[in-house]
């Protein structure tokens, strides 16, 4: 009998298809540059799509970015994102410098995606990385490529150079209180009020953050629209060019591409009668020698650092607590929140020196209270209203109270905290030597706002029930405002809560 043999149809199957992808890059966003630009990516999508064993897989295209590293590329980033996710199988550049410049940089991705099993192609140079002698021949052109990037640098450099010392500056960069009209510029009359104003009261005493702090309160606004804080200030009195000259190469961009201000490493360039002045020359050399003394009187650049400084923060908003000292008052050590914002910002407590000192010698002991020994042991001091905490580099920490009523010149825990339920403004504290106590009421007139006074004494009762042991203390460090009503008392709380009180009993 014959064998009877089953015939099977086998389905042939294609091959899948590459997934190919494209990467180009331009450096500069000229006119030339983006047409190149535009052409690569016209071209590589084009290439990808006219040929049948390829698969369109994107075109990742960085515009006017430096290929001196991978950093600021975002379409670089997520070029090596989808290869990590598997959506790409091969990469087209048209040469190794639009790949990346850095030697570093260009190896290190090459031989991820070799780890994954993606091959790059570069066109000029014909090399595909997954053949043996790929990443040999990337590497050497790589280093040519860095090479030709930082003689490229060198060049542009030496021009920079040359145009400072003609008097050129690099950018067109107005400072506030100017603008630019043609070749020069001419200031503007709103901004140079504000210009002389900041000197005059810088060079009468004022110091920064006071003047900032009143400019931003009068809804000043910087020339990016930033708030006129201290530090903008302080911008402004350092700038030379109110006094009409400019001074070139203040900052230099450094070998990492990264823009340094010049301290002496670099040839700065005087450049008069640039701008029409603001102020005269004698103004601002007097607000150089201010500042200048200030910064040596700064307990930060001080030969004479007290073992707690760069240490302590606020326990309320977390800001730093910095030294403030005069020769009227004893030195304290405020919130700089509080200091620069106010009241509204931060209520902490100052701390007296002496009260932070007394606290840090019985955390350490006293022969561990000086500049080595006591930063080796701590990490943190924070301060809160009831209580000083020290965060040992151990771990470990230790708390001890504060001394509430002991301050000179200390008057009650109720200051700044207690405000009128009918118009919203701030209690103040009077003293009824006739009556023998003292009551709290608003700084209103009577005939304008008619809320009633309340006794001192009740307001410690309620606090007292609220809080118990050590009230003062817990009071300063939890209770942001106490709001007073005709008929009650409302307590609200830094963390939110409000609980409400009986204002008579």
């Amino acid at each position: 009998m014959a064998t009877v043999t089953k015939i099977e149809h086998k389905i042939l199957s294609l091959p899948p298809k590459k997934r190919v992808a494209a990467y180009a890059r331009v450096s500069v966003a000229t006119d030339m540059t983006l047409l190149s630009f535009s052409a690569q990516v016209d071209r590589y999508s084009t290439l990808i799509k006219n040929n049948p064993e390829w698969e369109y897989a994107g075109i990742y295209a960085d515009e006017g970015i430096s290929g001196r590293t991978t950093a600021k590329r975002t379409e670089f980033k997520r070029l090596m994102d989808d290869c990590e996710a598997g959506k790409i199988d091969m990469v087209l550049v048209k040469s190794i410098s639009r790949f990346a410049r850095n030697t570093v940089d260009c190896i290190k991705a090459i031989r991820k995606l070799k780890f994954l099993g993606i091959e790059v192609y570069f066109e000029r140079e014909r090399i595909n990385t997954l053949t043996t002698e790929g990443e040999l021949l990337v590497t050497l052109l790589a280093s040519f490529a860095q090479e030709e990037s930082r003689s490229i640098s060198q060049n542009v450099r030496w021009g920079i150079k040359k145009n400072f010392e003609r008097g050129i500056p690099n950018s067109n960069i107005e400072a506030f209180g100017y603008r630019k009209e043609g070749d020069g510029y001419l200031p503007v009359p709103e901004e140079a009020a504000i210009v002389k104003e900041i000197f005059h009261r810088y060079n009468n005493g004022e110091p920064a953050y006071s003047i900032g702090k009143d400019l931003t309160s009068r809804g000043v606004k910087g020339r990016m629209g930033g708030n006129m804080n201290d530090s903008a200030v302080k911008d402004i009195i350092s700038n030379i060019s109110y006094t009409g000259t400019m001074l070139l190469q203040k900052n230099y961009i450094n070998e990492a591409g990264k823009r340094i201000k010049n301290k002496g490493e670099r040839q700065m360039y005087a450049v008069p009668d640039v701008f029409e002045p603001i102020i005269t020359m004698e103004e601002y050399e007097k607000a150089q020698k201010i500042r200048n003394q200030r910064a040596l009187n700064s307990p930060n650049l001080s030969s004479e650092l007290t073992p707690p400084s760069g240490l302590v923060k606020c326990g309320i908003c977390g800001a730093a607590i910095s030294r403030r000292s005069s020769k009227t008052h004893n030195a304290r050590w405020v919130c700089n929140c509080r200091e620069r914002k106010g009241m509204d910002e931060c209520i902490s407590r100052p701390v007296r020196e002496k009260e932070l000192f007394d606290a840090a010698i019985e955390a350490v002991g006293k022969e561990n209270f000086n500049r080595y020994s006591f930063k080796q042991l701590i990490k943190t001091i924070t301060v809160y209203g009831e209580r000083i905490e020290f965060l040992f580099h151990t771990g470990r920490t230790k708390v001890v109270p504060r001394k509430v009523n002991e301050e000179p010149g200390y008057k009650s825990i109720f200051c700044q905290r207690v405000q009128c339920g009918c118009c919203g403004k701030s209690f103040s504290r009077t003293d009824w030597t006739h009556k023998k106590y003292k009551v709290w009421n608003c700084t209103k007139p009577k005939n304008i706002c008619p809320s009633r006074n309340i006794k001192e004494s009740r307001l410690i009762e309620v606090t007292k029930e609220l809080l118990r042991d050590d009230y003062e203390g817990r009071f300063l460090n939890e209770v942001k405002k106490i709001i007073v009503h005709d008929d009650t008392l409302e307590y609200k709380f830094f963390d939110g809560e409000v609980k409400i009180c009986r204002r008579e009993q």
